[in-house]
């Protein structure tokens, strides 16, 4: 049998940047993290000081580029 890498699980999370209060959604106190199954992997992949609405608005961004890559890889090999 061969030995088959899984590819990692790519997910999105928006939180409150840590030591920020993350009251207020309009406050620079959001971050988003690119999560590789399930934790994050690499300190560049963290996009901070953002509002929350700027947060929703990039991983969205990231989600929406996911999945494109995804169907063209899908398309491709069909």
């Amino acid at each position: 049998m061969e030995d088959e890498k899984k590819a990692p699980e790519i997910s999105y999370q928006i939180r409150v940047k840590p030591g920020r209060a993350g009251t207020d959604p309009n406050a620079p106190d959001w971050e988003v993290c690119e999560l590789e199954d399930g934790v994050v992997k690499n300190s560049a992949d963290i996009y901070d000081n953002m509002t929350e609405a700027e947060a929703n608005q990039i991983a969205g961004m990231w989600r929406k580029k996911k999945e494109e890559a995804e169907t063209t890889v899908t398309d491709s090999v069909n």
